[in-house]
């Protein structure tokens, strides 16, 4: 599934400027120099690498996609091609030293070699290196209705409680965890050799709030399939109000969640005809089980609206789409809550 990737980092402005400000607080946190070496897993097309420029610091890539990986390589960001895991960890070692930085980034929940990807991070770590991580988290799913985050190349979702007792059985500790708004909501720890550094007040509080929502019990999930339905009644309720007073809606993007939404609600091109979006990767393909064809953005026409697949990135597509909006388009945004966007809703700066 990995050799061939169709999703690209920096296709929105948004991850490059959250990773620019991550790659800051990582090196000014942990007094990284230049000439250290900082290791990404999973680097797509290097965009978060890219943002160490200023600092010097030695980078690498580790990326199985081909496609992707080349793109990076192109872009001047060394990049190795093939999986990460304990045998890439220490060749990465033996070649270029160890590493004061690992980071993973929307990657952690695709692995499916959890402990060998483990203990790789454990064997490429300085004495004094810090892995950070972030990964889908479960209570940001639960909080934001973000049930489109369940699809075929997320084999798990994270709470403070599960990746701590993934990391302890290889000798690793997280010292740090804080909440960033990133893909609906991620949990970003940081993670060093067992003992190697204080652990701060953060996770513990994070593991009261954990155990205080009740992420263990089944009726924490029977209310959240709740909410999903609903949504699923307000969605198509919407769509087929569009439909029968005979306005056109497109897909706004083409992410893998969409399929999730469009299979689960069962939304075809009956009620969306088509998908527009920016990555040459997706253009004549198909949105896997719903069947609705995705076309280039630049030459599809303006529908009356948008159903906004990608509603993680709502801030920076209102801004983009400022004249359509304007212009009388509306965005149907499904998660958390339905509500349809227009130009009445933009932000005062925007006006």
């Amino acid at each position: 599934m990995f050799s061939d990737y169709p999703y690209v980092s920096g296709t929105t402005k948004t991850l490059p400027a959250h990773f620019a400000e991550t790659s800051k607080r990582l090196v000014e946190s942990y007094g990284a120099k230049p000439g250290d070496l900082v290791v990404d897993i999973g680097s797509n097309d290097g965009t978060w690498l890219k943002q160490y420029a200023p600092f010097g610091l030695e980078v690498l890539g580790v990326e199985p996609a081909t496609n992707v990986a080349d793109l990076a390589t192109a872009a001047g960001v060394r990049t190795w091609n093939r999986f990460f895991n304990e045998e890439t960890a220490r060749d990465i070692r033996a070649q270029h030293g160890p590493a004061k930085l690992v980071t993973a980034s929307g990657v952690f929940f695709h692995l499916e070699e959890l402990h060998s990807v483990t203990r790789g991070i454990k064997a490429l770590l300085a004495d004094d290196g810090v892995f950070c991580v972030q990964a889908i988290y479960l209570g940001g799913m639960i909080e934001n209705v973000a049930f489109d985050q369940v699809y075929h190349e997320h084999l798990c979702y994270y709470t403070l409680r599960s990746l701590s007792h993934l990391l302890e059985q290889h000798g690793l500790e997280i010292f740090d965890v804080s909440l960033v708004p990133i893909h609906g909501g991620s949990l970003e720890a940081h993670v060093g050799h067992k003992g190697a550094r204080p652990v701060k007040s953060s996770v513990e509080q994070m593991r009261a709030t954990e155990t205080a929502r009740k992420f263990g019990e089944l009726a924490t999930y029977q209310e959240w399939a709740r909410k999903v339905w609903k949504l699923r009644d307000d969605l198509l309720a919407t769509l087929r109000d569009f439909k029968a007073r005979g306005k056109t809606v497109h897909c706004y993007g083409a992410p893998a969640k969409g399929a999730t939404l469009l299979n689960s609600f069962g939304i075809g091109p009956d009620l969306v005809s088509l998908a527009v979006e920016k990555s040459p990767l997706k253009f004549g393909k198909l949105i896997p089980g719903a069947g609705i064809p995705i076309v280039d953005e630049a030459t599809a026409p303006k529908p009356d609206a948008y159903l906004l697949l990608s509603w993680n990135f709502i801030d920076e597509f209102l801004v983009k789409e400022e004249a359509y909006l304007r212009s009388g388009g509306a965005f149907i945004v499904p998660v958390p809550a339905l509500r349809v966007v227009t130009a009445a809703d933009l932000p005062s700066s925007a006006a």
